[in-house]
C-alpha cells in the first residue's frame, strides 16, 4: 500500500507514533533511551520551531503531539527519527533497525480531537498496566517536573483541555471503558482524527464525549 500523502499545515497540531522494529523493546535501557529522546526533542524545538506539548515514551514505541509552525512535519520526522536511530544504535552497538516503519500521523483540527487525543495518549502507561496515575510514569511529558520542553496549548482548539495544572491531572486520571478509548485508537488511524461514520458506533461515541470530556 503507498504511503499517504502528507498534509503539511501550521494550523493545526499533529499526532505522532512509530514502533520500534518487530515490536520489540528498544536496544537498551529504557531511561537511557528516552535520554536520547528528551535531547532529539529539544533539537526538534530549537532548529524546527517546534511546539511540543505532549510526549510518552513506551518500552517499544512512542507517542507525541506536536505543531509545525514552519509546516514541515515531514523535515522535522526525517531529523527526529535519523537522530533517534543513530544514537540508539551507537549506544547499542547494532546496525540492526531501530524503527518498524516510517511514522504515522494524523491530524488534530477541532477542540474535540485535541482534547481526546491528549487524554489518550498520556494515558497511554494506565492503559498498559505499568502505573495507576499518568504522573507515575517516568518517561512522560505528565510526570512532574518533566524537563521536556513542552508548551500548553492556548487558543480554540484547545478549549476543552483543562487549563489548571491539579484540574488537568485530575482529568487524565478520571478512567474511561476500553471500548470507548478503543474508538480513539481507530480514530488515529486516519489522516485527520475522526470517528467512523458507522451508525452502529455512534452510540458509543457519544457515551465517549459524555464522559471523556468531563
Amino acid at each position: 500500500m503507498p504511503r499517504r500523502p502528507l498534509f503539511l499545515t501550521d494550523r493545526y497540531p499533529y499526532h505522532v507514533t512509530s514502533r520500534s522494529n518487530n515490536k520489540e523493546w528498544f536496544y537498551i535501557p529504557l531511561e537511557e533511551t528516552w535520554s536520547i529522546f528528551s535531547k532529539s526533542i529539544s533539537k526538534i524545538t530549537t532548529d524546527y520551531h517546534v511546539r511540543c506539548f505532549a510526549f510518552v515514551l513506551m518500552s517499544n514505541h512512542f507517542h507525541m503531539i506536536l505543531e509545525t509552525p514552519q509546516s514541515n512535519l515531514g523535515d522535522v520526522m526525517r531529523h527526529f527519527m535519523t537522530a533517534i536511530s543513530k544514537n540508539i544504535q551507537r549506544s547499542a552497538q547494532r546496525i540492526n533497525h531501530v524503527f518498524g516503519g516510517r511514522y504515522k500521523w494524523s491530524l488534530l483540527d477541532s477542540p474535540y480531537a485535541t482534547a481526546y487525543v491528549l487524554k489518550y495518549v498520556l494515558r497511554n502507561p494506565v492503559r498498559a498496566g505499568l502505573v495507576e496515575r499518568v504522573q507515575d510514569h517516568p518517561y512522560s511529558s505528565a510526570t512532574p517536573n518533566c524537563t521536556l520542553p513542552i508548551v500548553s496549548g492556548i487558543g480554540p482548539l484547545w478549549s476543552m483541555v483543562p487549563k489548571s495544572t491539579e484540574h488537568l491531572i485530575d482529568w487524565l486520571n478520571s478512567p474511561v471503558r476500553a471500548n470507548l478509548e478503543r474508538q480513539i485508537g481507530l480514530g488515529l488511524r486516519r489522516p485527520k482524527f475522526e470517528f467512523s461514520k458507522d451508525n452502529n458506533q455512534q452510540k458509543l461515541i457519544r457515551e465517549l464525549t459524555a464522559i471523556y470530556l468531563l
